[in-house]
């Protein structure tokens, strides 16, 4: 098989918001699936296993999600995506809002976003699996969501090389 077709799959560009010593904290994901739509709703994201926001969810057990529109910048994307919240305040010059939770939910160039609880989690070489039941989220969504390949095509954004 040509590695290439798997570009054929279609993948959005998220932000997911994490809590870490009581700081706000958030990364740019394109690995989210909806996997119920029945009561409860549930979710799973993929992170690099190395990461500061996945070292946040298993300690904390709780994420957002806040989907991303086509009217997101670029320089949001990088801003969010290409650096490491451990030592620098990735949501510094992002509107954002914090929950009573402790997590960040991106306010501006955003559809809609989803608050959830880790139900389960997969630890694989490379990547955790978060299985999560959305528990409270946007009550409408607005705007036309982001797909990883209007990233890569539209803004020439790319992946860090390890990332899922």
């Amino acid at each position: 098989m040509n590695p290439a077709v798997l570009k054929n799959l279609s993948y959005g560009m998220y932000v997911i918001g994490t809590k870490y010593n009581g700081r706000p904290n958030a990364c740019v994901a394109n690995s989210v699936i909806q996997i119920s739509s029945s009561d409860p709703e549930k979710v799973l994201i993929a992170l690099t296993k190395d990461t500061h926001s996945c070292t946040a969810i298993r300690e904390n057990g709780i994420f957002t999600i806040s989907v991303l529109s086509t009217d997101t910048p670029a320089s949001v994307i990088g801003a969010l995506g290409l650096v490491s919240g451990k030592n620098a305040d990735k949501l510094k010059n992002i509107r954002h809002k914090v929950l009573i939770e402790g997590v960040p939910v991106v306010k501006e160039n955003t559809c809609c976003w989803f608050l959830c609880k880790v139900q389960e989690k997969l630890d694989l070489p490379g990547q955790v699996v978060f299985v999560a039941e959305i528990i409270a989220g946007s009550d409408e969504a607005v705007g036309t969501p982001m797909t990883y390949k209007y990233y890569v095509e539209q803004l020439g954004g790319a992946s860090p090389k390890y990332s899922p």
